[in-house]
């Protein structure tokens, strides 16, 4: 997954997401030089769910689903 800047400058490349305990692991690189891991607590977790509000939390569903059917369909356009 690539986060990129509102000038499309690409500012994080995320390569794996894995859970320690009760933390996620984090892995990947920040704008395209720095190898990082970043460690993220439940409080984190909560301040993040707080940051994106109910509206957006309501709408992930669809959002991963589209997520998906564009991912399938690239994918079934390269096979």
């Amino acid at each position: 997954m690539k986060m990129f800047s509102k000038e499309g400058v690409e500012m994080v490349d995320v390569k794996s997401i894995t859970r320690d305990g009760e933390r996620l692991v984090i892995k990947g690189k920040v704008m395209g030089a720095m190898t990082t891991t970043i460690l993220v607590s439940p409080e984190d977790c909560w301040q993040a769910a707080r940051l994106l509000g109910l509206g957006v939390i309501l709408r992930l569903p669809l959002i991963l689903l589209k997520g998906w059917l564009a991912a399938r369909g690239r994918t079934r356009k390269n096979a």
